[in-house]
């Protein structure tokens, strides 16, 4: 039988969640931080990260955002990245806000 993610996150202890979406959360301000500075090979860096937290959280539409965010910041599209951004925020707030009072 093959576990996934999420199954582990609703047996597990309360806290490894907690820490996915601080982890989230510090990743997600990151980005911003490295957009305001233009910094798109930190930006490329962070959406990979944000990408193993979407795919742990088993959230396929993160997932997507996060990989269209990789390849907007290696591209250099700053203007696109930053609208991806905005939704992948948007995304893990409304994924992790409904699982954290589930």
């Amino acid at each position: 039988m093959t576990r996934r993610w999420s199954d582990i996150f609703d047996e597990g202890p309360a806290d490894l969640f907690a820490i996915l979406r601080a982890s989230v959360r510090a990743d997600v301000r990151d980005a911003a931080d490295a957009l305001r500075r233009s910094d798109a090979s930190r930006i490329s860096y962070v959406a990979h990260r944000l990408n193993g937290s979407a795919r742990l959280a088993d959230d396929k539409q993160a997932v997507a955002l996060c990989v269209s965010l990789e390849a907007a910041a290696q591209s250099g599209d700053m203007k696109h990245a930053k609208l991806l951004l905005d939704e992948i925020e948007r995304v893990f707030d409304e994924a992790l806000h409904t699982r954290g009072s589930s």
